[in-house]
């Protein structure tokens, strides 16, 4: 009789769980059509032409199946012929280093800000996040056309804030001239980095209001001051927000639409050069993806903090 009632037991609690899973399945069933149909099939068409002789000619003249055969044609011109792709590509790569680590930690400082209780709390919040809800090309373009511009390493770039006070003080002190062109290039970017960070401010914030407020009553009663309830308790259960919120900045910088690679892949797809834009898409992909394994397996593996 007890084995009976076992057995029944077992099979309900396994019914439920079937049960639960095809519940669980039709909740993600939108996702897994929407992925397939709006990301993979056109990912595979784009592989596809990756591999063929998709340009201009061949698309207007509607030329024959021959005219389409694979080929590598595409990605030994991307790498050997363009003059620009890959100089393209590296300068990106330094635009992420650059960026990512700034982008983070400014967040990080932001959403500990933030998080603390203060009247106003909930607009500040809003307007650090504002930025997320009208970004666009074209509205970013209208607030920089009233910026300054300064030319660093021969190539131009764009600010909303232009510190000559800055960087006269700095001079005159003598300090090396690759370290002064950092410092006012970055408080010049100030106005691009809050408007990339409304998302990390807001991983952040959700990492930090997870974290038992238990430990720091203790940390206090133990006597650790605040830098040391950072770095012992704040920073290592954040750790996985952090990972996410560098993989989100990593992702966005190389996605931005002032990325000089996209730039190129977007002139090659409106001359109507299909297979190699597709083919720049492709090796640009694979090395984001590159970065990101790197980046999860030797920064982020062993120091990621999983709480039990």
């Amino acid at each position: 009789m007890a084995k009976a009632t076992t057995k029944t037991k077992k099979k309900r609690k396994a019914s439920l769980a079937s049960r639960n899973a095809r519940i669980g399945f039709l909740f993600i069933l939108p996702w897994i059509i929407g992925f397939a149909v709006l990301f993979l099939y056109p990912a595979l068409q784009s592989l596809k032409y990756s591999f063929m002789n998709w340009d201009k000619d061949a698309i207007l003249n509607l030329k024959g199946q021959s005219d389409a055969a694979f080929t590598l044609a595409n990605y030994e011109y991307a790498l050997t012929g363009d003059a620009t792709y890959i100089r393209d590509v590296v300068s990106s790569l330094g635009t992420m280093v650059y960026e990512v680590p700034l982008i983070t930690f400014f967040s990080m400082f932001i959403a500990g800000l933030l998080n603390q209780k203060f009247a106003g709390r909930t607009i500040a919040r809003m307007l650090f996040f504002l930025p997320v809800i009208i970004a666009s090309g074209g509205i970013i373009s209208i607030l920089q056309s009233g910026g300054m511009s300064t030319s660093i390493g021969g190539e131009e770039s764009i600010y909303m804030f232009k510190t000559t006070a800055m960087e006269d003080v700095l001079v005159s002190t003598g300090i090396s001239q690759d370290i002064i062109n950092f410092l006012t290039t970055t408080v010049s970017k100030i106005f691009d980095i809050t408007w990339k960070s409304g998302i990390q401010i807001l991983l952040f914030l959700s990492g930090l209001q997870g974290v038992p407020s238990s430990y720091y009553e203790v940390s206090s009663m133990e006597g650790a001051t605040a830098w040391e309830e950072f770095w012992k308790i704040t920073f290592p259960l954040l750790s996985p927000t952090t990972l996410i919120a560098v993989v989100y900045t990593i992702v966005d910088s190389f996605t931005d639409y002032r990325n000089v690679v996209m730039k190129d892949i977007q002139t090659a797809y409106g001359a109507l050069e299909l297979g190699r834009s597709a083919a720049y898409s492709w090796i640009y992909f694979v090395i984001i993806g590159i970065i990101i394994f790197l980046v999860n397996k030797i920064i982020f593996s062993k120091t990621v903090y999983i709480e039990e």
